[in-house]
């Protein structure tokens, strides 16, 4: 294998630009795991700018967010390698390859989003609770990340049965990592906001429009370093990954339409009702309309149906506007759920509790952002050649 690796480095990549961005995105990371490493010493509640009524801040809806990517990445390398030869398939060592990067930064922002990381990886192992979310997400997800890495290596190797093999396991338990994510909220008690099971639908549909838009983005940027234009089955396989774009953006406003719909017409409680109200007309009206709806779902809908998925700087735009939404989309479901508070309608009680990172959270979802920059531009130097192997 080691003889492959060697084989496998992009000598060009070792200019001096890549080097010192490389450096660059490393200080990120550096950064981020300081900030992280402090917020666990010194407490989150002084470190972060959460709080008893607003206990999950943008660390989590950041863990969401390449969670919910990784799961995306994982089922398009599953898609392109599981039937043969498909169009996806140039696209397919990529994606097990960035699917690898967005888990381990999920991992890390998991990690710095509870108060005793060491202490969730004993008790995953020493006492297992099979009727906790939680546990099923955690051991889903690192099961799956195991596949991801065998899966790489054998790619690597050349043995590509086996490699075949672990993909479809790792996208197997990557869709019941996902159903888990999404159940943590939808089975939650409290606030009505996270009811129904339109969530789940969105949470799958958004793992895969996730995963297509990461997987165009990186590609198209991959072949800007290396200065080749993007001709024959790259072009085509790009084509189809926007065209899944296009469909999965499709399903995810239809399903965003659904759940407002249910929440404003059916036996909603009122504090649902509240934190609904907050997302159309309140404090988070602008994430909601000009980030989650008009930057991630029509405007690039729109730009991929105008172009017919044909045109590689539409649909790298489309790409990277619905991530921008997806990203906003993850911390607007999260804060939504918390913003009114429990006892709302009490005597001097806000209508809306208010929530801001901290610089320590910003920090470290700029490292997280650094680490898959990072892992991006390490993979395209040492084994850039296997993503156009296969």
């Amino acid at each position: 294998m080691a003889t492959n690796i060697e084989e496998l480095e992009e000598g060009r990549l070792a200019s001096s630009s890549v080097k010192w961005t490389t450096h660059l995105l490393s200080l990120f990371v550096i950064a981020g795991l300081t900030a992280g490493a402090y917020a666990t010493m010194t407490g989150h509640q002084i470190a972060y700018g959460i709080s008893r009524q607003v206990p999950w801040g943008i660390l989590t809806s950041s863990f969401a967010f390449f969670a919910i990517t990784s799961t995306g990445l994982c089922l398009i390398a599953a898609i392109s390698h599981a039937y043969g030869v498909t169009p996806l398939r140039p696209l397919g060592s990529r994606a097990v390859y960035l699917a690898i990067v967005t888990t381990v930064t999920a991992f890390m922002l998991l990690a710095f989003s509870v108060e005793s990381p060491w202490l969730l990886i004993y008790y995953n192992a020493a006492s297992p609770n099979l009727t906790s979310n939680i546990w099923w997400l955690s051991t889903l997800y690192g099961i799956m990340s195991g596949c991801l890495f065998l899966r790489f290596a054998f790619l690597v190797s050349g043995s590509q049965g086996l490699a075949l093999t672990f993909g479809i396991i790792a996208a197997v338990t990557a869709v019941g990592a996902n159903n888990n994510l999404g159940g943590l909220f939808t089975l939650a008690s409290d606030p009505p906001i996270w009811f129904g099971v339109q969530l789940l639908v969105l949470f799958l549909a958004s793992a895969v429009l996730s995963g297509t838009a990461t997987v165009i983005i990186f590609t198209v940027l991959a072949c800007k370093l290396r200065q080749q234009k993007i001709i024959g089955e790259t072009h085509k396989a790009l084509e189809t990954a926007a065209t899944l774009m296009a469909l999965m953006i499709g399903i995810v406003l239809v399903v965003t339409i659904a759940r407002f719909y249910t929440m404003f017409f059916s036996d909603t409680p009122d504090p649902g009702i509240t934190a609904a109200r907050a997302l159309i007309n309140g404090p988070l009206a602008v994430n909601f309309w000009g980030f989650e709806i008009l930057t991630g779902l029509i405007l690039p809908l729109a730009l991929l149906l105008l172009t017919k998925t044909k045109s590689i700087w539409a649909m790298t735009l489309a790409a990277c506007m619905a991530m921008v939404g997806a990203y906003v989309q993850r911390f607007d479901l999260v804060y939504s759920g918390q913003i009114v508070p429990k006892f709302s309608g009490w005597n001097d009680l806000p209508q809306y509790l208010h929530y801001f990172p901290s610089g320590a959270e910003l920090i470290v979802v700029i490292g997280a952002f650094g680490l898959l920059g990072f892992g991006f531009l390490l993979g395209e130097r040492f084994v850039g050649k296997l993503f156009r192997i296969y």
